[in-house]
């Protein structure tokens, strides 16, 4: 609860959803992971981050938008190594399949407009496909033309702030385990920071773009984690949330107030039409 509002779906009762319901404009669903950041950080930095931006949004917007918890595992196999106990990952298939049908509930509930909020890299291609095969299904089954999509908190931060907020993050972005990384725990979760035992990242050379290869996180670094967290604060890390949570914001506004071009006709829906809105 933030400032006395009920900001999350599994705080409210049965009677509260029925009248919450019709008010909501979005649902936010965080997409983070349990996994590995290095000797100093909490397995569950991802997707405690993510929530913490999702929360504050939806107070933000409330009652347009509520934040709904499905999932603290992510995709993460390249973080499981014996090297670094913690990660618990899903398969993407697994993952995929998880966020489809807890989609498909909030559907039959009456919600026609949803984003996950994503705080994983891992997920961010996984979360990409699952939007597009999700409305896929719910069209196929149900004749709904569901809004969905996805945003990682990190993109809607302005370049300016990170450039203002960090010192040593190279390219002033959110590196695993880094400086970023790192403040916003300790503005969100500080219990789950270690300072004291945050280490310089090894300098092993990693292969570049533009072609994806499959790695595993010791094959780069000996301890979990590949940015620098010894210029982390607590208060660089309420900047980059305020920052993210207000990026956020503004990115949900256009997403409800933006309307396609053009037409949506689905292949095959001439010939087998689908029935409308009986869920």
């Amino acid at each position: 609860m933030r400032d006395g509002k009920k900001v999350y779906w599994h705080e409210h009762t049965q009677h509260e959803l029925k009248e919450l319901i019709p008010h909501l404009k979005v649902a936010l669903i965080p997409t983070g992971s349990t996994e590995i950041h290095g000797p100093h950080l909490g397995v569950g930095n991802d997707i405690l981050s993510c929530m913490r931006v999702a929360e504050e949004v939806a107070g933000n917007m409330y009652p347009r938008a509520v934040v709904v918890n499905i999932l603290w595992l992510g995709v993460a196999p390249h973080n499981m190594t014996a090297s670094f106990p913690g990660t618990i990952t899903l398969s993407a298939t697994t993952y995929m399949q998880v966020l489809l049908e807890a989609i498909e509930s909030l559907v039959k509930h009456g919600l026609r407009k949803i984003i996950l909020i994503n705080g994983h890299g891992g997920n961010e291609a996984p979360n990409i496909t699952a939007c597009r095969e999700t409305r896929e299904t719910i069209y196929y089954r149900y004749g709904i033309d569901l809004e969905i999509g996805t945003l990682s908190y990190w993109d809607v931060i302005p370049e300016k702030v990170w450039y203002e907020v960090l010192e040593h993050e190279p390219h002033r972005k959110v590196g695993h385990g880094g400086e970023a990384e790192t403040s916003i725990l300790l503005a969100v979760a500080p219990q789950a920071v270690r300072l004291d035992l945050a280490r310089p990242p090894d300098s092993r050379p990693r292969l570049s773009p533009p072609f994806f290869r499959a790695w595993y996180q010791d094959e780069y670094s000996p301890d979990g984690h590949t940015d620098d967290a010894r210029a982390a604060h607590v208060d660089k890390g309420r900047k980059l949330l305020e920052a993210a949570v207000t990026g956020t914001v503004a990115a949900l506004e256009a997403f409800i107030m933006y309307r396609p071009v053009g037409t949506r006709n689905h292949p095959g829906t001439h010939q087998f039409p689908c029935p409308k809105e009986h869920v």
